[in-house]
């Protein structure tokens, strides 16, 4: 790597090794500015072309007006690409220079990465957040659009109009990795559930614009500053060969000049993690990094996973720590020598032969190789090698099944007999034991019987136990006694529990705070003052019905619910309900004298 990528120092006064070249600015015009995110892109021709909604611009790119246009990882750059005409030789092209997803290729494995891209190639980046572990990392994976404040001065300066560039939105980066001034963070809730809108961060800046680090004192902004030009410089590894066992190298080297591991590249692991909590001290209760330091103490810290052999892949960002307390600059960190391996030295060699003295001790009480590799901490497979070169052998379980072993396992299992049980009388694994029963399903089946059978029997003992100390012990007290017993038997043995509880007859008295003859004779005249008044001559004829009736009266429920409960209402109203035909006569004679009476 040559090292004049790094050389440029900015304004703000970080160290000449942490140094980052100046952004490189657009011109007026530009339909694609370098670095540039691909919303940026979208939302700045949407402002360009005046389209009164968001919808009409994504309907003329995408064919679609319901299309979420993700700031981190967008869908759609082929229909894209060919609509606005980019000036990029393929999709890959857009891909490298406008999205983060280069930020994760130096610590991924590369058919992996090639997967993820090719998927975002052919419109599909739906499932890129999965595929890259973000949803279940400590980092998080929400997607708010940030901006830096001076980035948008020059925008408007040069292209007119502010935009979102990449290096911004990328998760931990705070601060601009260019200017050193607090990013804002574009986080308005009514926005955010119209995830369709496109937007610049002039409207965002009106709408719920605020400072990602605000009140942040000198220490913790050196600390931000330098993870986001880590960040930065990562997107500039294009043409450089890394991957996850380079990383895991130089981690090693730089260990090693920090005195914090051996030169057989036995890591203090203690040590280490005291010292880097120490150096991002002042970032430890800000997010996303209060949750990231949280888990970085102990035995299964995610940091002893960075230096030790790749077999997982993990967020940027963690990389980036690391990297950060080991060295000044990604250019600095890589130019460091990788020391080749020595041999151990004298210091090296008495701990090793005190180990194994340890394994000896512990051999000889009768402890099992597992035992002994959790007692010392080491692996199974250390403490096998270590055991084989001083001449002690462990007993280890045989790797053939005998039949008579096998036919003791299977009668066990049909049983019902505990597979911790099986396991001690036999000597096999319970792994082994379970692989027998998985493959029998006649096996299963007789197991699961025998095994009801032996819960039921525990179970009515338990009742019979109680019933026969307390004969009058009731239902509930049962219950409280027996606990999971009753209810297994409740769900399972119901018949026989019923035939065991005292008959005991429930008794229900029936009350009621309700006169109802007081009630119906205040109904039956509330029901005729209504017929009354429904039949007044200078009203305009309307039919008398139950629903009318409990209208005037205002207890149509009475009516409707209760009306067995008052006979003499009931008898009233089969006096004054009105049939269809006697209505129909009544409305006509009513209309006949209304237009009598209207001709004079």
């Amino acid at each position: 790597m040559k090292a004049s990528a790094w050389a440029v120092v900015d304004k703000w006064g970080a160290k000449p090794s942490a140094a980052l070249e100046g952004k490189p600015a657009g011109s007026a015009g530009d339909i694609v500015v370098p670095e540039e995110t691909i919303f940026g892109i979208v939302s700045r021709y949407h402002a360009l072309t005046g389209h009164p909604t968001s919808g009409d611009t994504l309907i003329e790119l995408l064919g679609r007006r319901c299309v979420t246009l993700g700031t981190a990882f967008p869908s759609g750059l082929n229909v894209i690409s060919k609509h606005l005409r980019l000036q990029v030789n393929t999709i890959e092209e857009l891909i490298e220079g406008h999205t983060i997803l280069p930020c994760f290729r130096p610590f991924m494995n590369l058919a992996h990465y090639t997967r993820i891209a090719n998927s975002m190639a052919t419109g599909t980046a739906t499932n890129t957040k999965i595929a890259l572990g973000l949803l279940a990392s400590r980092v998080g994976a929400e997607d708010v659009p940030r901006f830096c404040p001076v980035c948008a001065g020059v925008d408007c300066e040069t292209i007119g109009i502010a935009t979102w560039y990449r290096a911004h939105q990328f998760p931990g980066v705070l601060v601009c990795p260019y200017h050193g001034v607090p990013l804002v963070a574009f986080d308005c809730l009514a926005q955010r559930l119209k995830r369709t809108q496109l937007f610049l961060p002039a409207a965002a800046a009106k709408w719920s614009g605020k400072s990602n680090v605000p009140n942040v004192d000198e220490q913790e902004r050196e600390r931000l500053v330098l993870v986001s030009r880590l960040i930065a410089q990562l997107f500039l590894l294009r043409t450089v060969p890394v991957n996850p066992l380079t990383w895991r190298n130089h981690y090693l080297a730089h260990l090693v000049d920090r005195g914090l591991a051996t030169t057989s590249m036995r890591v203090h692991q203690r040590a280490l993690q005291s010292e880097l909590l120490g150096f991002w001290e002042s970032l430890r209760n800000l997010p996303p990094f209060d949750g990231i330091f949280a888990r970085c103490n102990g035995e299964d810290s995610w940091l002893t996973s960075l230096y030790r052999r790749p077999r997982a892949t993990h967020h940027p960002l963690l990389h980036v720590l690391l990297i950060g307390f080991l060295a000044e600059s990604i250019e600095s960190f890589l130019w460091t020598d990788i020391p080749s391996l020595v041999t151990n030295s004298a210091a090296d060699d008495r701990a090793s032969a005190a180990t194994e003295c340890k394994i000896a001790e512990l051999a000889a009480e009768g402890r099992s190789m597992r035992q002994v590799a959790k007692e010392i901490g080491l692996s199974v497979n250390a403490v096998l090698v270590k055991a084989e070169k001083i001449g002690i052998g462990f007993m280890r379980r045989s790797k053939k099944l005998d039949v008579t072993v096998r036919s003791r396992v299977w009668h066990a299992l049909a049983a019902g007999n505990a597979i911790a049980d099986i396991v001690k009388t036999t000597g096999m694994s319970a792994s082994t034991v379970n692989r027998i029963l998985g493959a029998d399903r006649g096996l299963q089946a007789q197991r699961t019987a025998s095994l009801r059978v032996q819960r039921q029997a525990h179970a009515r003992g338990k009742l019979r136990a109680v019933t026969g100390a307390t004969p009058s012990v009731g239902f509930k007290a049962l219950r409280t006694a027996l606990g999971a017993d009753f209810t297994w038997l409740y769900r399972h043995d119901r018949a026989w529990l019923q035939a065991q509880l005292p008959s005991t007859p429930r008794i229900v008295e029936r009350t009621s705070s309700v006169d109802w003859c007081i009630r119906d004779r205040a109904m039956a005249e509330r029901v005729t003052f209504a017929v009354v008044e429904i039949l007044e001559p200078s009203r305009r004829p309307t039919r008398l019905t139950l629903n009318e009736i409990g209208r005037f009266t205002g207890n149509a429920s009475w009516l409707d619910k209760h009306l067995a409960r008052l006979p003499r209402t009931a008898e009233l109203l089969s006096q004054v309900l009105e049939p269809a035909a006697v209505f129909r006569a009544r409305q006509l004679a009513w209309r006949e004298k209304h237009t009598e009476d209207a001709l004079g």
